[in-house]
């Protein structure tokens, strides 16, 4: 071979020869332990998901009732009925979410600081909380709708059972 014949010495090299390209399967084994790790936190989510949205069903029907009480005193304006409404509504969310032996028998003050201390909301031992407890019986309850409709639906928004 003569280099100096004038053609270039590269073009007499024999072509590349490129490996075969690289196969996708068998999948190698970060990919699998990639995919399990996925797996495993999607039916995580998906468990935490479905059991928090089952164990907070009755708070969301608890205040779909709540509005549907406050719509029917609109059209009553009969507000012994509402209190006695919203006192039912609590006893019977609270009856969902805390033992019976614990709730069923409280009655008066001893339910109102109950309502107040589950939910951290003092406004229940005031005047508005007060249209829940013995003073439904009295011959003129003085009720606070609107503010009675707020803590009603805050309770039921913030208890902690």
């Amino acid at each position: 071979m003569d280099i100096n014949a004038g053609g270039n010495p590269l073009d007499q090299l024999r072509p590349n020869h490129l490996p075969d390209p690289v196969s996708y399967w068998p999948l190698a084994p970060g990919w699998w332990i990639s995919a399990l790790l996925i797996i495993a936190v999607l039916a995580f989510v998906i468990i935490w998901t479905t059991r928090y949205i089952r164990r907070t069903r009755y708070r969301r029907q608890a205040k779909k009732v709540a509005v549907s009480l406050y719509q029917s005193f609109q059209q009553h304006n009969n507000c012994l009925q509402y209190a006695n409404d919203c006192n039912r509504l609590l006893k019977q969310t609270a009856l969902h979410a805390f033992p019976a032996e614990q709730v069923a028998r409280l009655h008066g003050k001893q339910w109102l600081e109950f309502l107040a201390d589950s939910a951290s909301l003092p406004e229940f031992t005031g005047q508005a909380g007060e249209a829940l407890g013995d003073t439904r019986y009295s011959q003129q309850p003085s009720v606070d709708v609107a503010q009675l409709h707020t803590l009603t639906l805050n309770w039921i928004r913030k208890h902690h059972a």
